[in-house]
C-alpha cells in the first residue's frame, strides 16, 4: 500500500475526470511542501497504476498519508497528523465509523465535523484526518469502516484496524505480583515483582509502611529471617511518568520454640479462673515470635501501648504469632498500674500470624477493672457486669490506691495481619482495640482467609499516610464495637470478604459501656464505594 498525496480540491476535480477508480486524497500538508505540478503528476501516476489492480468490485484498501496501512507512531507531547482514505471505491467515502480507544489529546475530523470518541463522522470531502497532540504513551488500536453514504449508509468497506503508538514516558504497570511468604527463624524469604514502563521503573520495597533499607531492586531477599522481619510488604515501582504499587503481602516467621527473638518465658501452665491454662511470655525488645507447643494451650504475651495500658495478646491454635514494635522503649515497670518487679516493653505494635488454620484464634484487650482477675472476690470476671458484680469493686492489687481508673481502658495497636496454611482461620476478638497508624495498614488484613468465627473490632482510625483496612476472604460475623470508622486522614476503609458490617455496643476494659455509633466511614472494595451495601441498618 502506498500513500497518495492531496493537493486539494483541484486534484479531486482532476481525478474525477480520469477513467480509473477514485483514489483517496490525503495529506493536505503535502501541498505546502510540494509544487502543485509535482503533486498532480505523482497522484495521477498512482491513480493510473491502481486502476487495473482495483477494478474488481469490493477490492477496497485503506490508504494513509503517513506511517503504514496498519499503524503509525507519534511522540507524546508532539503534534501529529495522519489522514485516511480508500483505494478501490467508485466514490469518495461519505462517512466513517470509528471504534476503540482514541489517543488522548487527538481527534478525528473532516471539514467542520469532528469526533473525540468512538462514533460516526460524515466526511464531505471523503478524507478522514486524525490530528492533535497525544498526551499519554501507549498503544491505541482503533477500527475504521468507510461508507459510501453519509451516516453509515450504502456500501461499506471492510473493517480496518489501525494502531497509533504513542511513545514517551509510560507510567509503570505491575506485571508480576509478590506472594505471601514465611520461613523459620534463620531462613530465607524472597519477594519478587516486575513492572513495565518507560523509562524502566525503579523499585522501593516497604515493610509496614517504612522503606526497606537497600530494598531497591525488583527482588527483595531477607536472609536469616528474624521476628523483626515479620509484617506487611509491598513494592513501589516509579519512573518519571508515575508510580504503581504491588499488592501487599504478608511475611511470617515460624518457630518451633515457645518464644523466639526478643522474648522471655515468664511462666508456663498458668491456671485461669475459667479452668483453662496458659503460658505467659514477655517481649524484651523490638519483636518476638510465639508458638503453642501444647495442644489446647493458650499463649499470653503482654506489653504497654502508647497510652500506658497493659495490653494482653492471647493466641490459641496452630501457627506462629509475631509481635513487632515500631520504635519501642523499655523494658520498664508500668506507670499506671501497681505492679512492681514486672517490666514491659512499650510501643506501637503490629501482630503477624502465619501458618494459621481453623483452630487459630487471637484476642487482644487491655488490662482494666473488668478484665483483671480479682483475688478478693469483689468482682468476678466470669460473670456479666451487674449492680452486684461491678468492675468498680475489683480488688486487684493492680489498682490499689486508685479511686478512679488511670488508663483509658482500650488497647491500641497498629494492625493484625493473617496468612493461613489452608485458607482458614478461627476468629479475631479485638472489640476492645482501637487500631491506628500513621503509615502502612491499620486494621485487620487477612485477604483470602475464611473466618470460621467472628471478626470484632473496636475502631480503626488512619492518620497521615496510613490506609485503614478490614480485609478477609469471607467472614459471617463482622462488627465495629463502639466505634464509627471516621478517618482522621479522610481515607476510605478498604474492605473485602464482608457482606455485612454491624455497628454494635462495645465496652472499655473498666466495664464502661461504649454505645453503638452510626458509621462515619466510607467503605470501598476494589475502588468501588460499597458503604450502602455493606453497613447493616441500625437495629
Amino acid at each position: 500500500m502506498r500513500p497518495v498525496g492531496l493537493p486539494g480540491a483541484f486534484l479531486i476535480a482532476l481525478l474525477q475526470r480520469t477513467p480509473v477508480v477514485r483514489v483517496a486524497v490525503l495529506a493536505d500538508e503535502m501541498v505546502a511542501s510540494s509544487s502543485v505540478g509535482a503533486v498532480l503528476r505523482s497522484a495521477v501516476a498512482v491513480a493510473a497504476s491502481l486502476g487495473a489492480v482495483h477494478a474488481l468490485a469490493g477490492a477496497t484498501t485503506l490508504s494513509v498519508s503517513s506511517g503504514t496501512s496498519s499503524g503509525i507512531t507519534f511522540a507524546a507531547g508532539s503534534s501529529g497528523t495522519v489522514a485516511f482514505g480508500t483505494f478501490g471505491t467508485q466514490s469518495q467515502p461519505a462517512s466513517w465509523s470509528i471504534s476503540g480507544p482514541f489517543p488522548p489529546g487527538m481527534k478525528f475530523s473532516s471539514g467542520s465535523n469532528s469526533l473525540t470518541a468512538a462514533g460516526t463522522i460524515n466526511t464531505p470531502n471523503g478524507v478522514l484526518v486524525l490530528s492533535g497532540t497525544p498526551t499519554t504513551a501507549g498503544s491505541y488500536a482503533m477500527q475504521l469502516v468507510a461508507y459510501e453514504g453519509s451516516n453509515r449508509t450504502l456500501t461499506r468497506s471492510p473493517t480496518y484496524t489501525y494502531t497509533v503508538t504513542v511513545t514517551g514516558n509510560v507510567a509503570p504497570a505491575i506485571v508480576v505480583q509478590p506472594t505471601n511468604q514465611s520461613a523459620s527463624v534463620g531462613g530465607l524469604v524472597t519477594l519478587s515483582a516486575s513492572a513495565s514502563g518507560s523509562p524502566s521503573p525503579t523499585f522501593q520495597w516497604l515493610h509496614n509502611g517504612s522503606n526497606v533499607p537497600g530494598g531497591t531492586s525488583s527482588t527483595l531477599q531477607i536472609g536469616s529471617v528474624q521476628p523483626i522481619d515479620a509484617g506487611i510488604y509491598w513494592a513501589a515501582a516509579t519512573n518519571s511518568a508515575g508510580t504503581a504499587t504491588t499488592q501487599s503481602v504478608i511475611v511470617g516467621v515460624r518457630t518451633a520454640a515457645l518464644v523466639a527473638g526478643n522474648g522471655v518465658i515468664l511462666n508456663t501452665d498458668v491456671p485461669h479462673p475459667n479452668g483453662n491454662h496458659y503460658d505467659l511470655v514477655l517481649p524484651t525488645g523490638t519483636a518476638e515470635s510465639i508458638t503453642n507447643r501444647t495442644q489446647g494451650r493458650t499463649i499470653r504475651t503482654s506489653f504497654i501501648d502508647l497510652n500506658d495500658n497493659i495490653v494482653q495478646v492471647e493466641f490459641a491454635g496452630g501457627g506462629t504469632l509475631s509481635l513487632v514494635f515500631d520504635a519501642p522503649s523499655g523494658p520498664a515497670e508500668p506507670t499506671k498500674y501497681n505492679q512492681p518487679g514486672v517490666s514491659y516493653m512499650k510501643g506501637h505494635a503490629g501482630i503477624v500470624i502465619t501458618d494459621a488454620g481453623e483452630t487459630t484464634n487471637v484476642s487482644v484487650f487491655s488490662v482494666g477493672r473488668a478484665t483483671a482477675f480479682d483475688p478478693t472476690g469483689g468482682y468476678n470476671i466470669l460473670f456479666p457486669v451487674s449492680s452486684t458484680n461491678d468492675p468498680a469493686n475489683n480488688g486487684s492489687p493492680l489498682f490499689a490506691g486508685q479511686t478512679t481508673p488511670q488508663t483509658d481502658g482500650f488497647a491500641n495497636i497498629a494492625f493484625i495481619a493473617i496468612s493461613s496454611g489452608n485458607g482458614q482461620f478461627g476468629g479475631v476478638r479485638a472489640s476492645n482495640v482501637r487500631f491506628f497508624a500513621t503509615k502502612g495498614f491499620t486494621g485487620v488484613y487477612a485477604p483470602g482467609v475464611t473466618f470460621q468465627g467472628p471478626l470484632f473490632i473496636g475502631n480503626i482510625d488512619a492518620f497521615d499516610a496510613a490506609t485503614p483496612v478490614i480485609q478477609a476472604g469471607s467472614v459471617s460475623d463482622a462488627r465495629i464495637t463502639g466505634g464509627n470508622l471516621a478517618q482522621d486522614n479522610s481515607a476510605s476503609v478498604q474492605i473485602s470478604g464482608i457482606s455485612q458490617l454491624k455497628f454494635t455496643d462495645g465496652q472499655s476494659s473498666h466495664g464502661v459501656l461504649q454505645p453503638a455509633q452510626a458509621n462515619q466511614g466510607r467503605l470501598t472494595q476494589n475502588g468501588t464505594d460499597v458503604t450502602a451495601l455493606v453497613v447493616a441498618p441500625a437495629p
